[in-house]
Formats: C-alpha cells, sequence, structure tokens
C-alpha cells in the first residue's frame, strides 16, 4: 500500500511552483487516484474535469459528513503533529488542496462512525468511534459541486501506526506540525482547504506541553470555535494569504447561481475583481467583509472587472461610489460598459502589473493582466504572480459551460486565449462560476479537447448541399438532449464561422455546406 515514511518535499505536482524545504514527515503511495479529504464524495460526477451541466450546491440538501483531526505527540514547535491528505487536482472540489481525512457518511452511520471509517480508508488508522472527541462543523459553500454538513473530530493516533494511502481520492499523505504547515501556507508552498487552515491555527495557538489527553479536550473546543456559527459557511473563504473568495448570488445562467468575486490584498490595500451582484442583499454582505477587511488596516484600491457581462459587473457602480474608488478594466471593456451607466476610470493593458505591497503577515501580491478574448471583448484575466493562482474570469466554467456566442463570441481567438492561460504556472485556477480547479493545466486541456471534438462532429455534419444551422444539431449535438438545442445553435454558429476562416466551410444565404 505504501513506502516507508521519509522526509516530507513539495513537488512542483502539487503546488504548481517547485519549492525547497523538508519540514514534515510523510508516507508515500500510491498516485493513481483522485483526491480525498474534507467534503469528499463518492460520485464520480466530481471525479472528472468541469464539463458542461452540473449544478452548485446553494439550493442542495445538504449531506452528512465527517472529518477527523488525527494528532500525535512530537517535538515540533507545536508539540504535536496532524495527519493531513493531499487531495488529487484532479477532484472538482478542493482538488490540489491538503486537508484532513474526512467524507460523506454512508447509510445508517453516524458522524463518528463516518470519521473513523474514512480515517480507516484514506490514512489507514483504526479510530474507535466512541473515543472521537467532537470539534465543531462546517458546510459546503456556495459555489460547491454538491452539499455537505461536514462534523469534526479530534482523536488520538493509534500508538506505533503509521499513515498509508488508501484511497482512490488521495494521492499523498503527511504528517505535519500545525505552525510549520501554516507557515507554508503563508509563503505560498501549499494549498491548504479553509476548514482546515482555521483549525490548525486554532490548534497552533497553544502548543501542547504536557501529556495528549487533556490538551485534546481544550484543543477540541478551540478548533470548535474557531469554525463559524452553527457551522454555516462564512459565504467567504481565504485560498491564499490574501486571496478571498466570495461567491454572490447572481442572475447568471443556468445551471449556475453565482458569480465569484475575488479580494487579492497586501498589507494595506485591496481590489476587488467582479463585485457582480446586482442585489442588494449580496451587496450589503460584500459591504460587511470590505469593513472587516477595513477594521483590519485593508483598504480597497480599486475595484477590476474581468469583462462588461452584467453577471461580472452588476454592482460594480453602486460599490465603486460607496467606496469611492475607481473601476478599472480593459479599454473595449469601457468600450462596452460607455453606455450602460458604469464609467470605467482607468484602462489596464494586457501584460500590466498591479503591485500590492506586503508587510509582517501578508505577503506581497501580483497582479498580472491577461487578455483573453474570444467569449468577451476586453476580458481579463488575472494571474496572481506569488502564488500561481489565476482568476480566470468566463474563459473556463467549474459548473456549467461557456458560451461562445457569435459575433462577439469568436471561436477561434478563444482557443488561443485557453492556451495562453494553460501555459501559465499555476497551482489553483478560479472561475467565475463554481469552485476553483486544482488542475489548471488539465482543466483547460479538456476544453481545448472538448471544443475540438464538437468541430469535428460541426464538420462531419457538413454535406454537399446547403443547410441552416438548426439542420445540423441532430449530428454535431447528438449527445445532447434537444430541450438544449437553441443554445447549441449558437455555439455550432461560432464552430461554423471558425471552419469558415480556415477555408472549410462555406456560409451560403444563412445556410452551411463543405467547401
Amino acid at each position: 500500500m505504501g513506502a516507508a515514511v521519509g522526509a516530507w518535499d513539495l513537488r512542483a505536482d502539487h503546488s504548481g511552483v517547485a519549492r525547497g524545504g523538508r519540514p514534515w514527515r510523510r508516507c508515500a503511495g500510491p498516485r493513481d487516484g483522485t483526491g480525498g479529504g474534507e467534503f469528499r464524495t463518492r460520485r464520480r460526477a466530481l471525479r472528472g474535469r468541469p464539463g458542461p451541466g452540473g449544478v452548485d450546491s446553494a439550493s442542495m440538501p445538504a449531506r452528512l459528513a465527517a472529518t477527523v483531526v488525527v494528532l500525535r505527540p512530537a517535538a515540533g514547535p507545536s508539540g504535536v503533529e496532524v495527519a493531513l491528505v493531499h487531495r488529487s487536482p484532479r477532484l472538482l472540489f478542493l482538488g490540489n488542496f491538503w486537508a484532513f481525512p474526512g467524507g460523506a457518511a454512508e447509510a445508517g452511520e453516524g458522524a463518528a462512525e463516518a470519521a473513523a471509517r474514512e480515517a480507516r480508508e484514506e490514512v489507514g488508522l483504526a479510530l474507535d468511534p466512541g473515543c472521537l472527541r467532537p470539534a465543531g462543523r462546517w458546510t459546503t459553500p456556495a459555489v460547491s459541486p454538491a452539499a455537505y454538513d461536514a462534523h469534526f473530530f479530534l482523536a488520538a493516533a493509534p500508538e506505533g501506526t503509521e499513515l498509508r494511502v488508501g484511497d482512490d481520492e488521495v494521492d499523498d499523505v503527511a504528517w505535519a506540525d500545525p505552525r510549520s504547515a501554516l507557515g507554508r501556507w503563508e509563503r505560498d508552498e501549499l494549498l491548504l482547504a479553509p476548514p482546515t487552515r482555521v483549525s490548525l491555527e486554532a490548534l497552533a495557538r497553544v502548543p501542547r506541553r504536557g501529556a495528549l489527553a487533556p490538551w485534546l479536550e481544550a484543543a477540541a473546543e478551540r478548533v470548535a470555535a474557531a469554525h463559524p456559527p452553527g457551522g454555516v459557511d462564512p459565504g467567504d473563504v481565504e485560498l491564499a494569504a490574501g486571496v478571498w473568495l466570495c461567491p454572490v448570488r447572481t442572475p447568471t445562467l443556468p445551471p449556475a447561481t453565482h458569480t465569484n468575486c475575488v479580494l487579492v490584498s497586501g498589507a494595506s490595500e485591496l481590489v476587488v475583481i467582479d463585485p457582480a451582484s446586482p442585489y442588494a442583499d449580496e451587496q450589503a454582505r460584500l459591504d460587511e467583509l470590505l469593513d472587516r477587511h477595513r477594521a483590519a488596516g485593508r483598504r480597497v484600491r480599486e475595484v477590476l472587472l474581468t469583462h462588461h457581462h452584467p453577471d461580472h459587473c452588476g454592482g460594480a457602480a453602486r460599490l465603486a461610489s460607496r467606496l469611492g474608488v475607481p473601476v478599472a478594466a480593459h479599454r473595449r471593456t469601457r468600450e462596452r460598459l460607455a453606455g450602460r451607466g458604469l464609467r470605467v476610470d482607468r484602462c489596464v493593458d494586457d501584460g500590466e502589473v498591479l503591485a500590492l505591497s506586503g508587510g509582517p503577515g501578508a505577503p506581497e501580491r501580483r497582479l498580472r493582466a491577461v487578455l483573453c478574448e474570444g467569449h468577451a471583448d476586453g476580458h481579463l484575466a488575472f494571474h496572481e504572480e506569488r502564488s500561481g493562482i489565476l482568476v480566470a474570469g468566463d474563459m473556463i466554467a467549474g459548473v456549467g459551460t461557456i458560451v461562445i456566442d457569435p459575433p462577439e463570441g469568436k471561436l477561434g481567438l478563444y482557443l488561443e486565449s485557453l492556451a495562453r492561460l494553460r501555459a501559465l504556472p499555476s497551482p489553483l485556477l478560479v472561475p467565475s462560476h463554481g469552485p476553483p480547479l486544482g488542475d489548471p493545466r488539465g482543466a483547460l486541456t479538456a476544453l481545448i479537447e472538448h471544443r475540438r471534438m464538437r468541430e469535428r462532429k460541426v464538420l462531419a455534419a457538413l454535406g454537399p448541399e446547403p443547410l441552416p444551422v438548426e439542420a445540423l444539431l441532430p449530428v454535431a449535438y447528438d449527445d445532447k438532449p434537444p430541450e438544449v438545442w437553441p443554445l447549441a445553435a449558437r455555439a455550432a454558429q461560432a464552430h461554423l464561422e471558425k471552419l469558415a476562416a480556415e477555408g472549410r466551410a462555406v456560409h451560403e444565404d444563412g445556410r452551411w455546406r463543405r467547401p
């Protein structure tokens, strides 16, 4: 099942950028799985690449889940080490994050029984459910592909046992000192699932100095107190130090219901990317979050827009007015918004770097603008160069699909833009809709391949006689139900225009044929 425990070494396939240092002890194991950890699901839908279809969890009933924080005495700065699992980058939810062992409860299981089973399956530890100490709850955020109510437990590791990779959704396991793990997170050397990070912070506040058992009792109370009240997701999570994800409800295309607003901050300034919601309650929630940042000494410098579509800029004018800050976007976005009552005060050029100075406990952040057209004129992505986190806007979706709608939508340009994003080193891609993606290169490659596959089907549907787009759909979209064909017709039009530009299709009076 696994090799002997050795010095833990961060590799590029975990972080997107190879880094040095060996502060952890790890146990290697099979690396062909697809992840595991908090809120893990066995549903095959969460094991593949993002693509058309899927829903977010905003309106789903939450399923019982359990997470177990397994600790053992150690000589490090925290006095303990905690068992962590690395979720395969290919997982749709929390892929490429380190987390505690855990997952969904099976039929007839209580939370403690589920936690013990998950520890056995994922890391090979045998725990007595009756000895697990309750340590809080945390529900999944609105952008998650499934809804879970995860109950947390603390447990002492059985003496003389070691970790083994035992689950097909986990590709690595490690013992980690809480303070050391948090330090590596602050240095952008790894990704920590937000509930894991908050729990590690609670554990690190009071190092163990005496016997483990009494310390565990107090530690479980500290972890529970650090979780959100009632376990309800707070609505914003810190993906990396100074990088927050705040999904807001928007009038976007189904199956998505939210747009991801992203905050990036240095020591004293932050930028807000796509404050998208036109709804007063969502705007008030974002106001409250930004007020907390201001109270902590971080003021908003400006509002950034990825592009002009309403589900990305619906709250931008109001927020900029409230804070007295400028709105910045590409010049073609400014042109598109000129007649819609939203003034763009500053134009952002392709390749421009927005630097946010760091300070004690706050790393410098550098956002490089990347022009990625094809879906929308003037569309910008933002690549945070220190962490590698890529805010991709509407270039790819974690839920649903991206519509390329002519005449603004240009499929050839869109594919070129995807290839440009794929070349960027990144451990995590934040789409505008759905959860962050832990395998950016793989996800972008899969999307490019999907579009190429559809192009071949559109080409195969063409014959010597000219046909309207609608007549091509039964062949080009034979894998999709007829209900989606009206939307598919717009996508097919984009494919046909690309083929025509390449000399592989001919347009005659609203009809299409082979050359």
